[in-house]
């Protein structure tokens, strides 16, 4: 198959680019869809629209939340950018909810303004099927569920395609494209404690990176710090930190308070991981989220998903405490990229929670689902202007090979050593073991072509490799990274690490 322009992942980011070419170039569009991503738990962005907000506080906050680490160009273009959001989804037929008259807007942690908006909280759900229906309506594109991308293939130093598999036939197949855009997502579903879907992986981190980007920031690893841990239908499902700013507490299993909870989301985190060292712990090993003081106008509006969500299991969370713990959330790294999502490697966009240096050290809130249109169109943008004539690849089809090792056995060890090593609270003998364990892990695989569980667990694992070198390399504390046997910190840097003749090697950059 060949095609235009082929875009790698279904989420917003992905969507969003494809609309864009659509209506800027006359291009074919392709875009593979193993799963919706983050996106359909998007719930709100951020919208400097408030009487006393403005792009520049906006901007303002948005770097102080990322510890400074942050690539100002692409906060710059974030925030400039969210402005046409308004006009954006009227001219989908959709508008943010307003009370009053003007916009309902909320605080998030981090936020010196109340600045989240949404859609009837229920923003990606929206969105993605407003965006789809319009995309499907076109001749121009194809949407393709049963093929997934493993590998970015290069000719004459370009990216020319990917290698997939493909669910219908049980085949790994080649297809061809002018230009690939990634919007495949973060990779915190690698951790055993996660808000991510399933189908969310280390692929898109580590087909760039063995296809030569330059990978940033894969440290900084945001933990959700009020993520479900009972019941267990819920586990992982995360409930909204803005309730904070409205009465809602947490308390340790004895039922005190052990913090401040209006804090940044990493500090939340931290705070909530050492009281469960410290053995004051639930029922089920989390600490109370504690939300009874919630106006009930609210739980009638604005937080009735997250009621209706409890309620489905006998439990009215307006009127009684819920257990939660922090897990994998937002990987703030990833591919290098400038404000118009270029890769570095020609053929190459990427765009969403896939890449790197819009965060730094550590995500505001509600500035995930605003990466999501921002990026995803920009990246439309700038490969509608991009896109060559197809150089069609080399048709390789081959059938799919039973895997000859205990594919779930070695996942399950992954797992284990990113908790052990790469939470919330870290040291250096801690992600050395861990790093240890993973290459053993690479080893213990063996060769994974041709075979799609074992090439998936690769891809994770050359994922997870990437950030826990990046972690080890960090000795210092800085935002979501936070060592225990932390040293000093020292002039403000970036790590960057990339693949060199096979190896993978390791810099740093001046902040």
């Amino acid at each position: 198959m060949k095609t235009d322009i082929l875009i790698l992942g279904g989420g917003l980011s992905g969507i969003c680019a494809a609309w864009e070419l659509l209506q800027n170039t006359s291009a074919r569009v392709d875009l593979l869809r193993w799963g919706g991503g983050a996106s359909p738990y998007i719930h709100g962005f951020c919208l400097p629209v408030g009487a006393d907000d403005s792009e520049e506080l906006f901007f303002t906050d948005s770097m102080a939340s990322g510890y400074g680490q942050c690539r100002e160009a692409l906060v710059r273009r974030l925030c400039r950018d969210s402005a046409s959001l308004p006009d954006y989804f009227r001219s989908l037929g959709l508008d943010i909810d307003t009370h009053g008259g003007a916009p309902r807007l909320i605080k998030s942690l981090g936020s010196s303004v109340a600045r989240i908006a949404g859609i009837g909280n229920n923003t990606g759900p929206v969105m993605l099927t407003a965006l789809r229906k319009k995309l499907n309506a076109t001749t121009r594109y194809r949407e393709h569920t049963n093929l997934r991308a493993l590998e970015l293939v290069k000719q004459n130093g370009r990216v020319a395609g990917v290698r997939c598999y493909d669910s219908d036939s049980n085949t790994f197949r080649t297809l061809s494209a002018g230009l690939v855009i990634l919007a495949t997502g973060g990779f915190g579903r690698l951790f055993p404690e996660s808000t991510n879907s399933p189908d969310i992986g280390g692929d898109g981190c580590a087909m760039a990176y063995l296809a030569g980007c330059k990978m940033t920031d894969m440290e900084f690893i945001q933990f959700e710090p009020s993520a479900a841990v009972w019941p267990t239908a819920l586990a992982g499902k995360s409930i909204i930190t803005t309730m904070f700013y409205e009465g809602a507490v947490l308390r340790g299993g004895d039922g005190k308070r052990f913090m401040e909870e209006c804090v940044p989301k990493d500090a939340q985190a931290k705070a909530i991981s050492r009281e469960l060292r410290r053995g004051n712990t639930t029922p089920h090993s989390g600490v109370w989220f504690d939300a009874t003081q919630v106006p009930m106008s609210l739980w009638e509006g604005i937080y009735r998903t997250y009621r209706s969500r409890y309620l489905a299991h006998g439990i009215d969370i307006a009127k009684e405490p819920v257990e939660i713990a922090p897990a994998a959330h937002t990987t703030c790294g990833g591919v290098l990229i400038d404000e118009n999502c270029s890769t570095g490697i020609p053929g190459l966009l990427a765009c969403g929670e896939v890449t790197g240096g819009l965060h730094g050290a550590n995500r505001l809130g509600g500035n995930a689902g605003l990466e999501t249109m921002v990026f995803g169109r920009a990246a439309g943008l700038a490969a509608s202007k991009l896109y060559t004539a197809v150089e069609e690849l080399e048709e390789q089809t081959c059938p799919n090979r039973p895997a000859d090792v205990d594919v779930p056995a070695l996942r399950l060890r992954l797992e284990q050593l990113l908790r052990g090593s790469l939470g919330v609270l870290r040291s250096g003998p801690e992600l050395q073991a861990g790093l240890c364990q993973l290459d053993a892990l690479l080893m213990e695989l063996g060769s994974h072509e041709g075979c799609y569980e074992k090439h998936r667990l690769y891809n994770d694992l050359v994922t997870a490799r990437i950030a826990l070198v990046s972690a080890l390399a960090r000795p210092e504390s800085c935002g979501c990274h936070t060592r225990e046997d932390s040293v000093a910190a020292t002039t403000p840097y970036r790590i960057i690490v990339q693949q060199d003749q096979g190896a993978m090697t390791l810099s740093k950059e001046s902040v």
